[in-house]
C-alpha cells in the first residue's frame, strides 16, 4: 500500500467510526479519497471494507530507536489495535523555518514501514503545538 493511502486512511479515520453491521444506506465518495476511504452514516470504509477503528498511541520522537518499531506495532496489533495515532513534532523536524531535518531518529519512514508491515493504519497528528507533555507543547 502506498504511503499516501496510509495517510489518507489515517486522516479520514479521525471521525467517529462505529460498525453497526448494516448495509450502507447512503455511500459518500469524495474526489480526493474516492476508492480508498469512504463512509456511510454508520462507519468508515477503507478500500470498500467496513472498518471499526481501535487506536493506540505512540510518539516516534520519544523512542528514537527505529529497530524497535516493528516490535511495538506487532504488540499493538496483538492487543487488537488496528490503528496507531502519532504526533509529528514539527519543532524537531523544522527547528528553523526552511531547514527540514529527517535524518536518524527524525526519519519517519522506518516508523511508517513498520506500521505497514504489521498491518496497522496510522493517524498522523502534525503540528507546531502537539500537547504531548513537552515544554510549551512545542
Amino acid at each position: 500500500m502506498k504511503l499516501s493511502n496510509f495517510f489518507l486512511a489515517a486522516l479520514a479515520a479521525g471521525s467517529n467510526a462505529t460498525s453497526i453491521g448494516t448495509r450502507p444506506s447512503q455511500f459518500h465518495d469524495r474526489a480526493l479519497l474516492q476508492g480508498i476511504v469512504t463512509f456511510d452514516s454508520h462507519s468508515l470504509f477503507i478500500n470498500k471494507e467496513r472498518v471499526t477503528i481501535f487506536s493506540a498511541e505512540l510518539h516516534p520522537f520519544r523512542l528514537p530507536v527505529p529497530s524497535l518499531y516493528p516490535d511495538l506495532f506487532q504488540k499493538a496489533k496483538a492487543m487488537g489495535f488496528n490503528m496507531v495515532s502519532f504526533y509529528v513534532d514539527w519543532a524537531l523536524l523544522e527547528g528553523k523555518p526552511g531547514e527540514f531535518r529527517s535524518e536518524g531518529a527524525l526519519d519517519l519512514q522506518p516508523f511508517i514501514d513498520a506500521a505497514q508491515e504489521a498491518g496497522v493504519y496510522l493517524l498522523a497528528r502534525p503540528g507546531p503545538y502537539i500537547n504531548a507533555e513537552v515544554s510549551g507543547g512545542n
